[in-house]
Formats: structure tokens, C-alpha cells, sequence
């Protein structure tokens, strides 16, 4: 990943980081979050409510992140964020009443956006256009493989934890599914978070580029062009609303779905983040032989094929390969979307682009979360999936007409 158009040493730093951060923040949780509310005795409405709560965090953040993140520094951002979601994460293990757990999770989302927003100026930093690609693909397979190996290791952690210390689950009928457990393997997330940090110190601000003298003017709000920004946007959206309906509740289908234990589901959603991992690696040449747009319309397409076969599996071998398919060719989507509306615009709308195209997405899968819940004991997973087939088919459809004319303001669009 070298090359002339790459800093090496603050990004080997950053990549570090970005691992840590995914095995104790994604990867762990993403498996025992979920089973510590059933086990703290609450239903799929209330799952889903705390589900949504860190979208609205997001969704406070967005705009005064991506419209100050110039001044303050994206590896600042970055860090503080870090520090956040770590200690919200740890609320959440250490204070499981109803009222906490919504606290915990709303300052979640709000510290987890102020990073997911300067991430993709960060990155676009780091290298140069034509090696932005092969960076976000690197970055990709270097987070998703740490979120796969945590999720992994996470399915696991309760039993570990309960072999470990069975002082602490003394006369607990099945103490390896129980809320200490669950709670103790999520505390060790947070402190895994929060190990994350150090890299970050490493980066120097003198190893960053300086933006160019015109990039670094200040434009009232007013003159920014907001109703372009918004369309740029869009798609992540509807990609928000179908991320929204399923990525909080993979665990919950397979175990319900298929009546599978933690170790199990574990294992499952880790090899759903390899695939995640790997198959956006195929981007730099889908990118060569389609482009970057054409090669979004045909991932997402197969993604809403695969979401369409989740819904019909008959059984657990055929929904693992639906499954597969069907988040790995969908996680396309932001390597590909992020440096096509990057480079669309010129630097100093940038961090306000990521953090519209944010706002967007937090609305669209605090929706989602909003109501999964509900049609999950309304209607059950498989009308779920089915849905999310038709919003990401949708989102293909979007991309393709946005950005139909690569790199210049699209039709019927004004600033």
C-alpha cells in the first residue's frame, strides 16, 4: 500500500488504531449487545428503541462536526471521539437501568458520529486521488477483519468470563447468557476502545498536508450549496433506512431464526465481516473496468438479490450464503460513495458534505431501528429482509441517476 501518493507512517498508525477500535467497539458488541438486553428482560420494542437512540446523538452532531472540523482537525476529532464512545460503552455494561442505557447510548452516537465524520476528510488526506481507493479498500478489510475477529472472540467472551470468575454468576441457572456476563464482555470492549488511543498520539500534525491556501477560505453558511449537498447525499439516506432494519439485529434473527447459540452466532457475524472485508478489495477493479458508479449500481443490485434470498432461506446453510452475499456486496457502498462525493467537491465543502451525507444516514437508520422492533413481532425477519431488498435495489437506482454525469453537478441541481 506504499507508493508515492501515500504517508506511510501516519497512516500505519492510523490503520493500527482503526483495528483496535473495531474489535472492542464493533466486533464484540455487535454479538453480546443485543443478548444483554434480553437478558436484562427487555423485548424486541424496547431493543429497538435502544437501538435508535445513538442515531439521534448522530444526528446533533453532524452538522457543527462536519462545519468545524477544519478548524479544530480531523486527527483531533478522530481522537476525542474516541475517548466518547469508549466511556459510553462503558456506561452501558456498568449502569443497566432503562433510563442509563438510553443515555449511554445516545452519547454513543453522538461521540461515535463526530468520528465517522472526519474520517473520510482524514483518509482523503492521506492520500493522494488516484491511490484513494486502495486506501479506503485497505482501510475496509483492516476494520472489518478486526470487527470479524472480535465478533468472533465475543461469542465466546461470556463463557470465557464465566470459567474465569464463577464467583460472579454463583447460583445463575445458565450463567454464561447471563446479564454479568454479557456485561463484563462489554466493559472489556470499552477498555479494548480506549487501547485504541495510542496510535492516534503517534500522528503529528506536521505529517498532515496543509490544505491549499484557497481550500482554507471561510464561506458564510448561507453561500454554501446546501440543496447540492443534500443531493449528493441522498442516497445514504435509504442506504441508512436498510443498514438500520438489520445490522442491530443480525444476532437476534440467527438465534431466533435458527435457535443458535452465542458461540455460533459469533461465528457468524464474524465471517459476515470477512466477507464485508474482502469483497470491497475488488473495488480498485470494479472501479477500473465499470467505474466507480456503474460498479455501485452492480454490488447494490446483488446485495438486494441476497437480501431477497435471506428472506426465502429454507435453511440455515442456504441463509449463510444469502447472508454473505448480501452484506458484502452492500458494504461496497462507502468505500466507493465516500471519495466519489469527495471528489465532486472542492476541499472546503468537504467535511460539511460528510457531515450531511451523515445527518442523512442517521435519519434513515434511526427510522429503520425505530420500527424493526415492531415489524419484527408484527411481521417477523423475513418481511424485514424483504423490505431492506427493495431499499437497497432503491439505492442503486439513486446512485446511477446522481451521479449519471461523474464529477459535475447534477442535473436540475442550483446552489
Amino acid at each position: 500500500m506504499g507508493g508515492e501518493g501515500v504517508r506511510s507512517r501516519p497512516l500505519a498508525l492510523f490503520m493500527l488504531h482503526s483495528a483496535v477500535y473495531h474489535f472492542g467497539l464493533l466486533g464484540i458488541p455487535d454479538v453480546l449487545l443485543n443478548f444483554y438486553f434480553v437478558s436484562l428482560g427487555y423485548g424486541p420494542e424496547t431493543i429497538g428503541l435502544l437501538q435508535s437512540l445513538p442515531r439521534i446523538g448522530g444526528l446533533l452532531t453532524g452538522l457543527p462536526v462536519g462545519l468545524y472540523a477544519d478548524r479544530i482537525g480531523a486527527r483531533r476529532v478522530i481522537f476525542f471521539s474516541t475517548i466518547g464512545v469508549a466511556a459510553s460503552l462503558l456506561m452501558v455494561a456498568l449502569f443497566p437501568s432503562l433510563l442509563m442505557l438510553g443515555i449511554s447510548r445516545f452519547l454513543l452516537g453522538m461521540f461515535y458520529g463526530a468520528g465517522q465524520i472526519a474520517l473520510a476528510p482524514f483518509m482523503t488526506s492521506l492520500a493522494q486521488q488516484d491511490q484513494q481507493i486502495r486506501l479506503y479498500a485497505w482501510h475496509n478489510i483492516i476494520s472489518l477483519g478486526a470487527a470479524a475477529l472480535g465478533s468472533f472472540a465475543g461469542g465466546y467472551l461470556p463463557g470465557v468470563i464465566v470459567t474465569l470468575f464463577p464467583a460472579l454468576v454463583v447460583g445463575i441457572a445458565t450463567p454464561a447468557q447471563s446479564s454479568i456476563a454479557y456485561g463484563a464482555g462489554l466493559a472489556l470492549a470499552a477498555l479494548l476502545t480506549f487501547a485504541s488511543l495510542p496510535p492516534l498520539l503517534g500522528v503529528r500534525d506536521h505529517e498532515l498536508p496543509l490544505p491549499p491556501a484557497p481550500s482554507r477560505q471561510r464561506l458564510p453558511l448561507s453561500s454554501l450549496p446546501w440543496r447540492r449537498l443534500i443531493w449528493l447525499g441522498f442516497p445514504l439516506l435509504l442506504f441508512g433506512f436498510s443498514g438500520g432494519l438489520t445490522f442491530p439485529f443480525y444476532n437476534l434473527f440467527f438465534r431466533t431464526t435458527f435457535d443458535l447459540g452465542d458461540a455460533t452466532v459469533g461465528t457468524i457475524l464474524g465471517l459476515g465481516w470477512v466477507g464485508m472485508a474482502l469483497v470491497p478489495m475488488l473495488n480498485p477493479f470494479w472501479e477500473r473496468r465499470f467505474g466507480r458508479v456503474r460498479a455501485l449500481g452492480i454490488t447494490l443490485t446483488t446485495a438486494a438479490i441476497g437480501f431477497l434470498a435471506l428472506s426465502l432461506a429454507p435453511t440455515l446453510g442456504v441463509a449463510l450464503i444469502a447472508y454473505a452475499v448480501a452484506i458484502s456486496t452492500r458494504n461496497t457502498m462507502q468505500p466507493l460513495f465516500q471519495p466519489l462525493v469527495m471528489d465532486s467537491l472542492p476541499e472546503y465543502e468537504r467535511a460539511v458534505a460528510s457531515s450531511v451525507g451523515f445527518v442523512q444516514w442517521n435519519i434513515g437508520w434511526f427510522a429503520a431501528t425505530s420500527v424493526s422492533g415492531v415489524w419484527q413481532a408484527a411481521y417477523g425477519f423475513d418481511f424485514i429482509m424483504q423490505v431492506v431488498a427493495v431499499f437497497v435495489f432503491v439505492t442503486a437506482l439513486v446512485v446511477l441517476y446522481i451521479f449519471r454525469h461523474p464529477y459535475a453537478k447534477p442535473v436540475g441541481v442550483t446552489s
